[in-house]
């Protein structure tokens, strides 16, 4: 791994709880962990592979509505049932989500889905 990607890990602090859930392919799936900078998932019975890019169709809390928004992102390993990815890049309003997702707040989560649904 270069030093490079190592210091961009660090810098995104990973989230166990809340998990979310993420939809693509069409299949949800929930977190094992996530951060701005991408997520892990499991199980994965995909076939993936490093490198490739990919929409996340929706995203949303664990126990709560998802929210229909397309963000790019792309394989960063896939190996025994776990798929690690990297978001591409976060519009304005997915950078919103994943911040109201990191806080809780479900008010703010719940009037997103509604206006996406």
């Amino acid at each position: 791994m270069s030093s490079n990607r190592a210091a961009q890990q660090r810098r995104n602090q990973r989230i166990v709880v809340p998990v979310i859930r993420l939809t693509f392919d069409g299949r949800i799936y929930q977190s094992v962990d996530w951060s701005l900078g991408g997520f892990l998932i499991e199980p994965y019975v995909g076939t993936m592979l490093t490198d490739r890019e990919f929409t996340v169709d929706g995203i949303g809390p664990g126990d709560g509505d998802l929210i229909k928004l397309p963000i790019r992102a792309r394989v960063v390993r896939n190996s025994r049932g776990r798929l690690a990815a990297s978001f591409v890049d976060l519009s304005d309003n997915a950078f919103e989500i994943l911040e109201a997702l990191m806080m809780r707040r479900r008010k703010y989560l719940a009037a997103k889905a509604r206006k996406t649904a």
